[in-house]
């Protein structure tokens, strides 16, 4: 019953419907479903009207292709016959059958390799915003790694190194213009002042207080320890990060935010103790904070301790451009 050539007629518009159907796909007028049982031409056992092999010998019974439906009174009448017994002729309508349109294989072919080359552009577009180009990424490694180990002699290196009798490490003439980043009875630079805290940690080790030690020292030079020490970890960081990438080549995909925040507070404050050393504040509140700023007696800002802000914003300026520009690759239209 349920072969391509069974078919229930809608009597309305003449639509060819499945024999099952109780509405019309075409119009949605309501059909009339054959209701009496199919009778087996073997044994005579009667089957439903759906039926395509009989429930008792399984013989094929001939209905299905061998039937239509007459859309007048509704009754099963043989494939061959052209007219019901009701009158209803068959000629009048055309059943309507699926056609199978041709299909050009090399268009499929085609079809499905340009859908496989969307898929992966659509895969890869945000991945393709994402590429850097990292050609040069080397060089740039090789030129910061020797610009920070100059800038780490400079701000580092004391004048004399005390092993043996002394090893000289900075030129005279030098140590006299820049006076160290600060300036005791001698010139005195990062070496010399982390050397210092180092000496105040003993302090505290071998059993003084905390407040007898750092009142041993002003505020201002307590500033410039911790500068000189955010400094030497940095360059620290910044050496070994440069070392690697002179192997690897990489560049770095933005510009460098911690830079930049350490050149403006270390700016600010070198900028402030040198404002202080050459003006006098009158009494009051701008008399305190630069009270805060003094780096105790005979002891005085050398003009290397500005070597520090201009590393970190030189290295900002650095980072913006040694960092890997976009490449936008070219992506197929979807």
């Amino acid at each position: 019953m349920n072969s391509s050539n069974s078919f229930n007629i809608c009597p309305r518009c003449g639509n060819s419907n499945a024999l099952n159907a109780k509405y019309c796909s075409r119009c949605g007028g309501q059909l009339k479903v054959p209701e009496e049982p199919v009778v087996c031409h073997k044994c005579h056992t009667h089957n439903t009207p759906m039926a395509n092999f009989c429930r008792n010998c399984g013989t094929a019974l001939k209905v299905g292709s061998e039937t239509k439906i007459c859309p007048r009174c509704g009754k099963e009448v043989r494939g061959e016959e052209a007219i019901c017994q009701c009158g209803y002729s068959f000629v009048t309508y055309q059943q309507t059958m699926p056609s199978a349109t041709p299909v050009d294989v090399s268009e499929l072919k085609d079809n499905k390799a340009q859908d496989v080359v969307q898929d992966t552009s659509k895969a890869d577009k945000k991945k393709s915003a994402k590429n850097h180009n990292r050609k040069g990424g080397r060089g740039w490694a090789i030129a910061g790694l020797i610009l920070v180990l100059l800038f780490a002699y400079y701000i580092v290196a004391p004048f004399v190194l005390p092993v043996g009798d002394g090893v000289t490490l900075r030129p005279e003439f030098l140590v006299s213009l820049d006076n160290g980043l600060v300036k005791g009875s001698e010139a005195a630079y990062g070496y010399d002042i982390v050397s210092d805290l180092v000496t105040l940690v003993q302090d505290v080790i071998a059993g003084k207080s905390i407040g007898d030690v750092i009142g041993s020292v002003s505020v201002g030079y307590i500033m410039v320890m911790v500068l000189v020490v955010i400094y030497c970890v940095t360059a620290a960081v910044h050496l070994l990060v440069c070392f690697i990438r002179c192997f690897t080549g990489k560049r770095s995909k933005r510009m460098n935010i911690y830079f930049l925040i350490m050149a403006i507070i270390s700016i600010l404050v070198v900028g402030l103790m040198i404002l202080f050393k050459f003006v006098a504040m009158p009494d009051g509140v701008m008399s305190t904070i630069a009270s805060w700023f003094a780096l105790g007696d005979g002891i005085s800002v050398g003009y290397a301790l500005c070597a520090i802000p201009v590393y970190f914003w030189f290295f900002f300026f650095y980072s913006l451009g040694a960092k890997a520009k976009k490449v936008k690759e070219p992506v197929i239209a979807e």
